[in-house]
């Protein structure tokens, strides 16, 4: 009998050791497929929601494990979204189940007020590491990172924005902010991350591109991308982090799958499903409800909607690959329509906001409220010609391609050299006369431009809004051409006194670096000082340094002061350093007048005479204390470039 009950405890313990075994296996992690089914910059064009809905629902019902994710810029766009803020998109986009949404830059450009009525009225986390301290501050309910679990797997879904506008250190919180939020997750099982991102892969500044974060953080499996609406067909790998975009407007829907084993991701693919002038063939059945919604929302605002507001005799061009990158017609109409309402002496608008073109003949409120992005306020700020400036140069720095700061005008003439790195080499008034630097000048602008352009300036109201502004132009009787005014003219001529100067060689290649530019009355001024501000811009764009290369060389950050010719030294040999460049060495006669200078700076100054980089003065002499001129600044790096091109060849 003891026998019997010895062995029936073996083979109880026996089971006990075989369950024990197998519930381990399962807790070591999901075997399996998750599916990210995604959305981006979709702007309010609603139509595509029901599809979402109901291939969502059709995956499900198939067992699959799904998360809907949507990667920001939804909410603004057309009048379905205008006529309440962005609300019925809201109640869209509750109805389609998404799980999860990160910011985009067009949701920031709401404003805290209405954003606020959004996000009490969606239905699923919005997330954004990298918020600043004032919206985090107006919405605590805004999430880092939201985490999903599957068969004992936790995957972690981290929100990265575009950098809020006016934020000092925006850029450099991308990554700290997706470190930070990968550690959180962390803490809470997370073992898979994936960035939901509304960074893109086109910015001017490659630190903002999602391409920068996915080589700093090589810890992600994915990214789901969104802000440049490119569409990655079977996406994108990118420092072996797969990036997926599904172009924009709704017209294809994003798929991402995930293949796990034991909690380990073996394998990611990615696909779009189009379904823009696709819908019969995509075989999706979309959602009934939604369409119903669509179709109510719809029905209530026809008559407004499509009452004829204006007309205009030419074809006018508003669309992305036109109003982003040259003058435009219709950018010249709508900026003169608000200097004229506004009665101001320059008016601007950005490219992003000529939406689509408008063809000749009848335009309706909703032609030009989806071509004009959207019905807000015209403003007026005071600026100086120096903001004028920057923003013509900053419009054109990429001239002939797309530039998301491409500024239209009216007030100005411009004319820049695109075989000078696109310099402006003139602004000049209606009259004739210079754009006066210093001087200020009352400016038209779109309310949503305010934050954008000017960050914490007072501006008023009262000018009317967009939609009507530039109605009521069309109906004065003005005559709309066909072609461009001629605002921004592509120009061959160069400065006017950099002709002949002992620098002149050293400057055009800066000039074509974009890392200097002239002013706006046609001169370089070669011999004034160089700012610290300007070194650091000069150095930055000759050597695509980053924030973390800048934060380094110039630790105590920049100035609008003249740079001395010792510091200049000093801050140039950091960046050698920094970047690991072997200076050539040769025997040269040391400068005489280095009495006083630091032991840095006089150690810099003495490797920079070596390599042959400086020559001084003349007579034995480097002046430590005077002001570095531009065209020395110019000089010396372009001296430095030449020198690693000669070693790099010889290597």
């Amino acid at each position: 009998m003891l026998r019997k009950i010895r062995v029936v405890l073996a083979l109880v313990l026996a089971l006990c050791m075989v369950l024990s075994f197998t519930a381990l296996a399962a807790d070591s992690g999901y075997t399996g497929v998750v599916t990210i089914v995604h959305t981006n910059d979709v702007h309010s064009n609603v139509d595509v929601e029901p599809y979402v809905k109901g291939y969502v629902d059709a995956l499900r019902a198939e067992g699959k494990n799904v998360v809907l994710v949507s990667a920001g810029d939804a909410f603004k766009g057309t009048a379905f979204a205008d006529l309440t803020d962005g609300l019925d998109v809201a109640t869209v986009m509750n109805m389609a189940g998404y799980d999860l949404f990160a910011m985009g830059n067009h949701e920031q450009l709401l404003g805290l007020e209405r954003f606020k009525k959004i996000v009490e009225k969606v239905e699923f986390p919005v997330l954004a590491a990298n918020l600043s301290s004032e919206w985090r501050e107006e919405f605590p309910e805004i999430k880092d990172y939201v985490i999903k679990e599957f068969g004992g797997t936790k995957i972690a879904f981290i929100g990265i924005t575009y950098p809020m506008f006016g934020e000092a250190d925006a850029i450099a919180k991308i990554i700290t902010s997706a470190e930070r939020a990968k550690t959180a997750a962390e803490a809470e099982g997370a073992s898979v991350f994936i960035a939901v991102t509304h960074l893109g892969i086109l910015d001017a500044d490659e630190t903002i591109r999602s391409t920068y974060l996915a080589e700093k953080c090589p810890w992600l499996t994915a990214i789901i991308d969104a802000h440049c609406h490119t569409a990655h067909e079977k996406g994108l790998m990118q420092h072996g982090v797969l990036t997926a975009e599904t172009g924009e407007y709704g017209k294809n829907i994003g798929v991402v799958e995930l293949t796990l084993a034991a909690g380990k991701v073996t394998g990611a693919t990615a696909k779009l499903v189009p379904i823009t002038d696709h819908e019969e063939e995509s075989g999706i059945t979309p959602d009934a409800e939604i369409q119903a919604f669509i179709t109510g929302v719809r029905a209530k605002n026809e008559a407004y909607l499509k009452e004829v507001v204006a007309t205009t005799p030419v074809d006018l061009d508003g669309v992305r690959g036109f109003s982003r990158t040259r003058e435009t017609n219709f950018g010249n109409v709508v900026t003169d329509a608000m200097r004229k309402a506004a009665k101001t002496d320059i008016a601007i608008v950005m490219g992003p906001y000529l939406r689509v073109d408008v063809p000749a003949g009848d335009i309706t409120r909703e032609q030009l409220m989806a071509t004009l992005y959207e019905n807000v306020d015209l403003c007026v700020v005071e600026v100086t010609g120096a903001d004028i400036y920057e923003f013509m140069a900053r419009g054109l720095s990429l001239y002939p391609k797309e530039n998301t700061w491409f500024t239209h005008v009216s007030g100005v003439m411009v004319e820049f050299n695109p075989n000078l790195g696109n310099s402006v080499i003139s602004i000049r008034m209606p009259d004739g006369s210079d754009l006066d630097m210093d001087a200020t000048y009352t400016c038209a602008v779109r309310a949503d431009n305010v934050g954008t352009y000017f960050p914490n300036r007072a501006y008023t109201t009262g000018r009317g809004k967009m939609c009507e502004v530039v109605a009521d132009y069309f109906n004065s009787g003005i005559v709309v051409s066909r072609e461009a005014a001629g605002r921004m003219k592509p120009v061959e001529t160069g400065f006017s006194d950099v002709t002949g100067h002992w620098a002149e060689v050293a400057i055009i290649e800066a000039l074509k670096l974009m890392s200097i530019t002239g002013y706006a009355d046609g001169t370089f001024r070669p011999d004034a000082a160089m700012t610290l501000d300007g070194f650091i811009t000069l150095l930055k764009a000759a050597f695509k340094l980053t924030a973390e290369d800048v934060a380094a060389i110039f630790p105590d950050g920049g100035s609008a002061e003249p740079i001395a010719r010792k510091d200049a030294a000093l801050y140039f040999m950091r960046l050698i350093d920094r970047l690991k460049i072997t200076l050539p060495k040769s025997s040269v006669q040391p400068f005489t007048d280095l009495n006083g200078v630091s032991a840095d700076a006089a150690a810099a100054i003495g490797a920079l005479q070596s390599a042959q980089l400086v020559n001084g003065v003349g007579g034995g002499q480097f002046n430590p204390n005077a002001n570095a001129t531009r065209c020395e600044m110019a000089t010396l790096v372009d001296r430095l470039l030449t020198s690693m091109a000669v070693e790099d060849a010889a290597a």
